[in-house]
């Protein structure tokens, strides 16, 4: 895998952790040798070797909310009741019984080691496996009942952008024009904002609504050859439209590729491989372009709120920005050609 950067706030942990105090959490036998492997916006994963076998340790961002992730652990629990053809993380207890625990003002989580690589994404087997899996995967979430208390609280829809980023409308749309786009860049940008406030709460009253996983790109896949071996971080698993885990991953799929043809094959052989275990009505699959600008719109919030609390910068924004142009600039010509495609799924 790449080579991870990692932030000041979470170098002290990967480099002085007292691995006595973490083993009086999981009395593990020694010795520990410890390496990242994950580098997210919003936690940090780690592979523990021990002679009793590797673990992953994960540790969270400080401002994450700790009812979020008790809504986690609860779902995943659940869903190792249920039959998968792959596996999922298992929190181990920790010895006060918890799944979690608090170590140097961080919030971790052990689990043991998922066997695998993540997919290529120009790997078309693949790309339809890993369809057919998220598909299996949705139909499983389908299916759980997760008791929210105030410990158990799941993030919120994905409409709800101000939830999401912690920030208002107005402060967002101030945030943007004080970055340094083009005039074009910046009235795209607003436009695309004001119309999904506009439109997202329309889908929620015409389209099913389940549990998803909500962050299903290779990063969180493991493969053994053409087969899905795990599928990784829940940590924004919860209710919200059943398109918008294929609209995710869609969209996130032909990374690299858009623009050149391939785009159409990864997208193609993904929705096929989804299709073939989940039907989707044809009304439903022609919600994707909107939907995609529904993730465009709620990622941006995220880091806009992030920008706001002095945890993005300048550069970072702009980048983030330019992002969610990009794929506008992409989606706008091809939004018919995308319709084809998605229609076809259902001949």
């Amino acid at each position: 895998m790449m080579t991870q950067t990692f932030p000041r706030s979470l170098r002290p942990y990967i480099t002085d952790m007292n691995w006595e105090e973490l083993q009086e959490i999981w009395p593990l036998p020694g010795p520990w040798s410890l390496r990242p492997i994950v580098q997210g916006i919003n936690n940090l994963t780690q592979i523990i070797e021990t002679p009793a076998g590797n673990y992953l340790l994960r540790i969270y961002d400080s401002g994450r909310p700790l009812e979020h992730i008790g809504y986690e652990l609860s779902l995943l629990g659940e869903l190792q009741k249920v039959s998968l053809p792959f596996r999922i993380p298992a929190p181990i207890p920790a010895v006060t019984g918890e799944l979690f625990a608090i170590y140097s003002g961080k919030i971790i989580t052990m689990s043991p080691w998922l066997a695998g690589l993540p997919p290529q994404n120009d790997n078309l087997e693949q790309a339809w496996s890993a369809g057919q899996a998220l598909a299996e995967l949705g139909q499983a979430l389908r299916g759980l009942q997760i008791e929210t208390t105030l410990d158990v609280v799941p993030f919120p829809l994905s409409a709800d952008f101000e939830a999401w980023g912690k920030i208002d409308v107005h402060s967002a749309e101030t945030l943007l024009l004080g970055l340094p786009l083009k005039n074009e860049e910046l009235s795209q940008m607003l436009a695309l904002v004001e119309r999904m406030r506009v439109m997202a709460p329309a889908l929620y009253r015409t389209s099913p609504v389940q549990i998803i996983h909500r962050d299903y790109d290779q990063s969180n896949i493991l493969m053994e050859g053409n087969s899905v071996t795990g599928v990784l971080d829940f940590e924004f698993c919860g209710p919200d439209l059943r398109i918008l885990d294929l609209a995710y991953a869609l969209s996130t799929w032909p990374w690299g590729w858009w623009n050149t043809g391939l785009e159409w094959q990864i997208m193609d052989a993904f929705g096929r491989g989804y299709v073939q275990v989940q039907e989707l009505p044809v009304a439903e699959l022609e919600l994707l372009p909107l939907v995609f600008q529904l993730r465009m719109v709620t990622g941006l919030f995220v880091r806009l709120g992030r920008y706001q609390r002095n945890l993005e910068t300048e550069k970072s924004m702009l980048a983030r920005a330019r992002e969610v142009l990009s794929f506008e600039r992409w989606l706008r010509p091809h939004e018919v050609q995308l319709l084809v495609l998605v229609r076809s799924w259902s001949a």
